[in-house]
């Protein structure tokens, strides 16, 4: 089991800004439940032992969430004075915390009592060789979707971006990384695509399939399909 795990909450979240101009991203309720709070709710309920969050738009809101939880095994990542982007606020993270490989959840996604026994599945599957393992779901399994996709999978479960030559499959905001994946990458801010790149040239980008009809709900439209289906 992985006993350390981090919830990316640090975006601006501008795609969700016609939802709701005011409240941060992580704090919009769905069902009742801010969307952090179905992250939390999933690392507790597979008993992670300590959970990071990084955060820097409207960073005072979420920290008094956090503090309001009362959860003394969750610490915070401030990125108040500089957005790290997700890959430098994951490499931030593991430097500070001398983090060799780490659960990694986004904060925009519904996780529901099924995804509990995928993660558990796709801790226990982490390939020996993988730097990074990323949760993935058929495009075709994505109502609200409107990419081409991210990936593709070929041999052995190894990752290349969508190219059209097979099924696209899409990252579902799950993924254990190891540090090595951030070797060569000197700078502070940057994307995690940069790492899954650099382990796609290296052979060590895997990919875990979700067989289940994934809610990413990362954008004001998707939310106010989900909403109105909901009804």
């Amino acid at each position: 089991m992985i006993d350390t795990a981090i919830i990316l909450a640090a975006g601006l979240g501008k795609r969700m800004r016609d939802f709701d101009p005011v409240i941060p991203k992580p704090l919009i309720k769905v069902n009742n439940k801010p969307f952090i709070q179905y992250a939390i709710d999933l690392l507790n309920e597979i008993r992670t032992k300590e959970i990071i969050i990084n955060v820097h738009y409207k960073s005072d809101e979420i920290l008094k969430f956090i503090q309001s939880l009362s959860q003394k095994n969750i610490i915070v990542s401030d990125e108040s004075d500089l957005l790290l982007d997700t890959g430098g606020g994951i490499k931030k993270i593991f430097n500070k915390h001398n983090i060799n490989k780490s659960l990694v959840l986004n904060s925009d996604v519904i996780w529901g009592d099924s995804d509990r026994k995928l993660i558990i599945d796709m801790i226990n599957s982490y390939p020996e060789k993988a730097e990074a393992f990323l949760g993935l779901v058929p495009k075709r399994n994505l109502k609200s979707f409107m990419g081409n996709g991210d990936f593709c999978k070929l041999k052995n479960n190894d990752l290349i971006r969508y190219d059209e030559s097979s099924e696209p499959y899409v990252y579902i905001g799950a993924q254990i990384i190891h540090k090595n994946a951030f070797n060569g990458i000197e700078k502070k801010v940057f994307s995690v695509n940069e790492a899954w790149n650099s382990c796609i040239s290296k052979k060590t980008l895997k990919g875990y399939q979700f067989n289940t009809n994934a809610l990413h709900l990362g954008t004001a439209e998707s939310l106010k399909e989900y909403l109105s289906d909901d009804k």
